[in-house]
């Protein structure tokens, strides 16, 4: 979407800011040619889950492994300084804005 932006495809688009960065880092967005005209709370990306049906400890020794990992060179390529635990309500910004343009977000599932 940045690219589609830049080279005038697209009048207005959203990305997620890692992205935004790593595309700017490589030389293929000018900062100079885009602006940013908002910047949404913190969405949860990249969500990781796992099988309801595993053993309790299991399921706490790989939340904690999670939350607790701060190895840069682990991170680093996720673009991400940590992991959190997540809820289905953090992503209610996102219902929102689908309401505010009118999506039906049902459609983008399956």
């Amino acid at each position: 979407m940045a690219l589609a932006v830049q080279n005038g495809n697209a009048q207005a688009g959203g990305v997620a800011c890692p992205i935004f960065e790593s595309l700017k880092e490589k030389g293929k967005i000018d900062a100079n040619k885009v602006t940013l005209i908002a910047k949404s709370a913190p969405i949860p990306q990249y969500p990781w889950t796992m099988r309801s049906s595993l053993k309790p400890e299991l399921k706490d020794t790989i939340s904690t492994t999670f939350i607790e990992l701060n190895d840069d060179s682990v991170l680093k390529p996720f673009k991400a300084d940590g992991f959190a635990v997540i809820t289905d309500q953090d992503y209610d910004g996102i219902r929102k804005a689908g309401d505010l343009l009118g999506l039906d977000l049902g459609k983008f599932v399956n």
